[in-house]
């Protein structure tokens, strides 16, 4: 998976009435295109950036998800919100001991790096 992928999975957590989100190549996310290409356009680096289009993935695909399928996206994920999103959607839902494990895990080592 992608970095620019994981960010706008994050963005989706984080903001679960968007549907699509814009993010630049230097990581940035906007929910408006207008506002990404402006960005990409008038960056600090002072070339322009590109930019990716995502849009929420159907709910009932990340319910069709395997144990296996959930532990190696949360192990990519940057960001505590978003394992702790789909650490209470475990909870709600199937509540697979494995994928619980995994997403503490995370919440874990995320929280640790950021105290350093």
């Amino acid at each position: 998976m992608t970095e620019l992928k994981i960010t706008a999975s994050d963005v989706f957590e984080r903001f679960p009435n968007e549907n699509k989100v814009f993010v630049t190549s230097d990581g940035q996310a906007f929910f408006d295109e207008t506002h990404a290409k402006n960005h990409a356009r008038n960056n600090r680096t002072g070339k322009e950036l590109k930019i990716e289009t995502f849009l929420r993935e159907d709910k009932k695909k990340d319910a069709e998800k395997t144990a296996a399928q959930w532990i190696e996206y949360i192990a990519a994920l940057t960001n505590v919100e978003a394992v702790q999103g789909i650490l209470d959607g475990e909870k709600e839902g199937k509540n697979r001991k494995s994928v619980v494990e995994s997403a503490e895990k995370k919440i874990a080592e995320l929280s640790k790096s950021e105290q350093s």
